[in-house]
């Protein structure tokens, strides 16, 4: 055998390492419940607890507000069970494994771990992108198609004759209206996803009112409009034109960071000399899942141009 020297567990939490800052859509999720999951097929109880009644009353005798207050309600809340089924897995050839990990100091077998993990990264955000993402409800507003809820855009005040288009800025504005309808507050963020497509008409809009309009969060830039910050990935769900009456639209995700549990519990590798081969190889996979968990704080935005 010829990977003596490579030691599993150092590759797991490397290729961990490498992982997280590679993923999009998986940031600004719920990871909480990560700790109760320890292999595939194990669950966990996903609790959305309700908002309570506040009464009010002007008194200074506690004998009234004691008589008057009513009985205790039930509370509305929900839970629902996610069950670890996601795997992600590779396997392919390195050489000498022992030779390559000391090869420019480590930097060949380092390159290996971050192209495995760009690798996992994207099918991770490709699962919610094209999975979870697509559960959450649809924002509908005056502009929206009455068929298909999509809406069509544009970045600056010109509009195609007789065409019900919106500016993108008055989109985002519905959508800044929509978070505070929700009881989302201004200083708590709403991340918003979206396609590169989308992103640079935004990021043009922005420009034209020439203010800052980015900000920095966990060493990544955003879009700044109001309190959504946004970002764009290529993995989220797009729908094809099906006839002339169907215009091809893109998905928009505006959510909290509490809006999506995500549990990724289990970070794998191991070497091994296959027989029909003459190197070794490194065979591993990543175990995760994610779902759902405040229905009201996620909503999908269909996009058209």
């Amino acid at each position: 055998m010829a990977y003596e020297t490579f030691i599993p567990t150092v590759w797991n939490e490397s290729l961990q390492r490498e992982l997280e800052p590679k993923l999009v859509l998986a940031k600004h999720t719920n990871r909480e419940y990560e700790g109760q999951v320890k292999q595939k097929g194990d669950s966990v109880r996903l609790l959305n607890v309700g908002r309570p009644t506040i009464y009010d009353y002007t008194t200074d005798d506690k004998k009234t507000l004691h008589s008057e207050l009513p009985a205790p309600e039930e509370i509305e809340n929900s839970s629902s069970t996610l069950y670890i089924k996601q795997v992600r897995a590779y396997n392919y050839f390195v050489g000498d494994i022992d030779q390559i990990q000391m090869m420019n100091d480590g930097k060949v077998m380092a390159a290996f771990q971050k192209e495995t993990a760009l690798r996992l990264a994207a099918k991770v955000d490709q699962y919610l992108g094209q999975v979870v993402f697509p559960k959450a409800p649809i924002f509908t507003n005056d502009f929206a198609d009455a068929t298909y809820n999509y809406i069509k855009v544009v970045s600056g005040d010109s509009v195609t004759a007789g065409s019900k288009a919106q500016n993108i800025l008055e989109l985002l504005d519905d959508i800044v209206q929509k978070g505070r309808e929700m009881d989302i507050s201004d200083s708590e963020n709403l991340y918003v996803s979206c396609s590169p497509r989308i992103e640079k008409i935004i990021r043009r809009a922005l420009l034209a009112l020439r203010t800052d309009n980015t900000k920095i969060v966990e060493g990544k830039e955003y879009l700044k409009y109001y309190n959504l910050l946004i970002d764009w990935s290529n993995n989220l769900k797009e729908v094809a034109a099906v006839d002339s009456q169907n215009a091809a639209y893109e998905y928009l995700t505006v959510r909290t960071d509490k809006a999506i549990a995500y549990v990724h519990p289990f970070t794998h590798a191991e070497p091994f000399r296959p027989e029909s081969g003459f190197a070794d190889a490194i065979k591993g996979f990543i175990l995760f899942d994610a779902d759902i968990t405040r229905p009201k704080e996620i909503y999908n935005v269909l996009v058209t141009f």
